[in-house]
């Protein structure tokens, strides 16, 4: 277990910013000390257009991981991204009045993301890419996924059995939702999307479901954040006031949260897809149709206490709980339950009233277009 006093540069992301590359190796190496044979410390990486370098570990039958030094953020659907969404509504609205809906539907949900709140998150490790379905066969020999059946490289989509299964072969967990929003935001204050406020286009999401490089990569080396539907280690909550605010898995019972699953309706039709590829959009498990997508995480310590530097560059005294490294075990078995087979694809992210009308708007398009 890392501590806050023997490697302070881990548990707050701006003292990783400002260390040298041979310190940041120095602790990616107390890092692997820590770990189990199946990682191997592969080096220092830097992602995208981001100036930090990320220490990359490998997993034999997993793949790469980034190390996310801990820190706080802003957890939530923020004012500003509240405005950018208004302010990108008008302009569609200049060159099209047509499904002006997907932003109403938007602006409509704000309430699952909110009250914002401090959240200070442990160090902890992140798959870069959701499990594919050729690393899934490992543990579950006779997989055929919903949607891609046998295709290797593509992301599978997995049943509670199935998930707990990797789990226990992997002896990893889900990210809690905190951690994975920290993780999506790579670092950026009060933005809509891992790389900014710009909407995704086709090129952007073609870009990332072809994957070729780290391209589009986040600034912690995160993968296609948003494109499928990742399951968290929280139950849901359709809000956040008496949230955990030390990067803990929220529990409680019933459903769990998802978050992602913009690839799953992709070609998009105009209804909102995009939206699921925000860094504060949250969802119940029942908005898996295919079944959830795992993308796996190692703790790898608890704070005591830090001073945190906040994103905005001022100083602040941050008083935080103890985090627990693994989220119980026990949460873990409670995945997405199947939703029924006759709803449509995107209706499970809304109330059913809504969803019918989206629904029929996406049909009605799609015999226009037929």
């Amino acid at each position: 277990m890392l501590h806050v006093a023997a490697a302070p540069e881990l548990f707050d992301r701006t003292l990783w910013s400002s260390a040298t590359d041979e310190r940041r190796a120095e602790l990616a190496r107390l890092v692997a000390g820590e770990l189990g044979p199946e990682f191997e410390y592969a080096g220092l990486r830097t992602y995208g257009e981001a100036s930090t370098p990320v220490a990359v570990f490998t997993h034999a039958t997993v793949g790469e991981f980034s190390l996310v030094p801990g820190g706080g953020f802003d957890m939530g659907l923020s004012p500003e991204e509240e405005e950018a969404i208004r302010t990108a509504r008008e302009a569609v609205e200049v060159e099209a009045d047509d499904f002006d809906q997907e932003f109403d539907l938007l602006l409509s949900e704000i309430g699952q993301m909110r009250p914002l709140h401090r959240v200070v998150v442990p160090p902890f490790l992140i798959a870069q890419r959701v499990l594919s379905i050729g690393r899934a066969l490992r543990w579950l020999p006779n997989l055929s996924d919903p949607l891609y059946g046998q295709v290797a490289k593509a992301a599978a989509h997995l049943n509670p059995e199935q998930i707990t299964a990797v789990l226990v072969g992997t002896g990893m967990r889900l990210p809690a939702e905190a951690e994975l929003e920290y993780a999506a935001r790579g670092g950026l204050h009060r933005r809509l999307f891992p790389w900014g406020d710009r909407l995704p286009d086709d090129a952007t999401i073609e870009a990332m479901l072809a994957d070729e490089d780290g391209s589009t990569h986040n600034a912690f080396g995160l993968h296609g954040y948003g494109l499928y539907p990742v399951l968290c280690a929280d139950h849901w909550h359709p809000h956040y006031r008496a949230a955990p605010d030390d990067g803990a898995p929220w529990l409680g019972s019933g459903m769990h949260v998802v978050r992602g699953g913009a690839a799953d309706c992709y070609p998009w039709q105009g209804c909102g897809e995009w939206n699921l590829m925000l860094c504060a959009l949250r969802m119940t498990d029942r908005a898996a149709e295919y079944g959830a997508s795992v993308r796996l995480v190692y703790g790898l310590g608890e704070y005591e206490s830090a001073d945190v530097v906040e994103e905005t560059g001022a100083a602040k005294k941050a008083s935080v709980k103890k985090a627990s490294k693994t989220a119980p075990k026990k949460s873990s078995k409670t995945a997405p339950k199947k939703s029924s087979k006759t709803a449509a694809k995107k209706s499970s992210k809304t109330a059913a009233k809504k969803a019918t009308k989206k629904a029929a708007k996406k049909s009605a398009k799609t015999r226009k277009n037929a």
